[in-house]
C-alpha cells in the first residue's frame, strides 16, 4: 500500500520553478530516501505532502487523502526539521507532557517515547543544555507522541556529528523495525542514507530522475562497484586507471573501489590478477556489489542533463 502517492506534481514561487512535474511513491512500512543537492526541490515537496502548500499542478495523496489544509491526516504524521526549534526554557519531560494533553495523549507516552529515543536520563534538562544530537533525538521523541503512522524527516542528519548521525540512524531502524513507521527522509547527505533506506528518489531541478532500490538502480544506470582488496592498493588503482572501460576507481589504505558499467564486472575480473602482478600487489579479495549513492546520484543526473556541477559530495570527515 502506497501511504504517499505523487504524480506530475508541480509548484512555482513567481518565474522560479522549485518542483517541475514530479513523481514519487512511498509504501507503508519503508524507509525512502528523497536526495538531491541544495535547491532540488526536495523541501518544496515535502511541504507539499504535509498540506502546507498548495501546489500548481499535479495528484497528491497521503493515506489516501488531497493533503491541502486536511487536519484529518496531521494526527497520523510526525515531522522533523533540519533545525529544530522548541521553547528552550522548558524542561523536556515538560514539554512533552504539554504536547501530550495537546494531543489527546496520556502522560505515560512522554516516558514511553524518551524511553523509546533513549533521553531518560535527560528528562529533566531544560531544552537549550540539549547537545544538537539530543535535540535532534528530542525533535524525534516529539514527533512519535501522535504515535505516527509516518514521519517525514527534512535534513535530519545535516548538523550532526558523525557519532550522532549514526545513533540517529539506528534509531530510525529501530521505529521501522519494532514500530512499523514509514519514513521519507530527504537529504543531501548521502552515505548514512544507505544504511537505512531501502528505496530512493533521485530528485535534481524539481523532478525525479531516478527511483528504486539501490541495486535496481545500479542495474538500470550502469553502475557497479568492485572492491578489490590488496596490500599495494597505490599502485594497483593507477594500473587499473589506465583501463579503458573503468569509470571510476577510489583509493584507499586497505584497497581499491573501481566502477565499471554493467556488463563489464567479468573483463575487470579477469584483467585484476594480471595487473596486480605488474604492480607487485597481492590481492586479498574482490567482490561486486552495488555503487554508492553519490555514484548514482551523478549518474542519474548526467543521463537525464548531463553533468550537474551544482552537485557536492558531503564531507565525511
Amino acid at each position: 500500500m502506497s501511504l504517499i502517492q505523487v504524480d506530475d506534481l508541480a509548484k512555482s514561487y513567481g518565474r522560479v520553478v522549485a518542483v517541475d512535474g514530479l513523481s514519487l511513491r512511498v509504501e507503508e512500512g519503508s524507509i525512502m530516501g528523497l536526495i538531491g543537492p541544495n535547491g532540488a526541490g526536495k523541501t518544496t515537496t515535502i511541504k507539499i505532502i504535509l498540506g502546507l502548500l498548495k501546489p500548481n499542478r499535479g495528484f497528491v495523496r497521503v493515506f489516501d487523502e488531497e493533503p491541502w489544509d486536511n487536519p484529518d491526516i496531521k494526527p497520523k504524521i510526525g515531522v522533523i526539521y533540519e533545525r529544530a526549534y522548541f521553547p528552550s526554557h522548558h524542561k523536556v519531560f515538560d514539554y512533552l507532557k504539554r504536547v501530550c494533553r495537546i494531543f489527546g495523549k496520556p502522560e505515560s507516552r512522554a516516558r514511553e517515547v524518551l524511553a523509546l529515543t533513549r533521553l531518560e536520563d535527560a528528562h529533566d534538562r531544560t531544552i537549550k543544555a540539549l547537545s544538537a544530537g539530543m535535540l535532534q533525538k528530542f525533535a524525534v521523541a516529539h514527533a512519535l507522541i501522535k504515535e505516527p503512522r509516518l514521519i517525514i524527516a527534512d535534513e535530519p542528519t545535516s548538523n550532526l556529528d558523525p557519532e550522532a548521525r549514526r545513533e540517529l540512524l539506528d534509531l530510525i531502524l529501530q521505529l521501522r523495525r519494532d514500530k512499523n513507521v514509514t519514513f521519507l527522509i530527504s537529504s543531501h547527505v548521502l552515505p548514512e542514507l544507505s544504511r537505512v533506506c531501502e528505496s530512493v528518489a533521485i530528485i535534481n531541478q524539481g523532478k525525479v530522475w531516478a527511483a528504486g532500490g539501490l541495486t535496481e538502480l545500479s542495474e538500470k544506470l550502469g553502475a557497479r562497484t568492485t572492491r578489490i582488496s590488496t596490500d599495494n592498493p597505490e599502485a594497483l588503482g593507477e594500473s587499473i586507471r589506465k583501463l579503458e572501460y573503468v569509470n571510476r576507481v577510489e583509493v584507499d589504505s586497505r584497497g581499491v573501489s573501481v566502477g565499471v558499467p554493467a556488463g563489464e564486472d567479468a573483463r575487470l575480473f579477469e584483467d585484476a590478477p594480471r595487473l596486480a602482478k605488474e604492480a607487485e600487489a597481492k590481492i586479498v579479495g574482490i567482490e561486486t556489489g552495488t555503487a554508492s549513492l553519490e555514484e548514482l546520484f551523478r549518474l542519474a543526473v548526467k543521463s537525464g542533463q548531463g553533468e550537474d556541477r551544482r552537485w557536492e559530495k558531503a564531507d565525511h570527515s
